[in-house]
């Protein structure tokens, strides 16, 4: 290659073609098939979207039984178990629980 490439040899003329009005054209046939999806015609009930909410609200609703424990229970409460402790205790390790509980700050308020 004894030459150098010169682009002002090249022109400016385009290397393709196409018919009047053919962007024009596809322009008008994009519009035409997408209308249908921009402008349903009717509402489409979406299922996917109403089972994935009923099935939070279950799973919430469950979650706050167990956590609130609003479930019926038959068995003793806690604080009845504490009181049979504090009675099997001797006297003097009462009275020292009792001494340490009542100089407790946060027991106060």
């Amino acid at each position: 290659m004894d030459k150098e490439f010169d682009f002002n040899r090249i022109g400016k003329r385009m290397p393709y073609t196409a018919p009047e009005n053919f962007l024009d054209d596809i322009e008008n046939s994009v519009w035409e098939s997408i209308k249908d999806e921009m402008m349903p015609s009717k509402p489409k009930r979406s299922y996917r979207l109403w089972y994935s909410l009923s099935g939070g609200l279950v799973a919430a609703s469950i979650a706050l039984f167990v956590v609130f424990n609003l479930l019926p229970d038959n068995s003793r409460s806690d604080f009845e178990d504490v009181e049979k402790a504090f009675a099997n205790l001797s006297c003097s390790d009462q009275d020292y629980l009792f001494a340490t509980y009542q100089d407790d700050l946060f027991m106060k308020f």
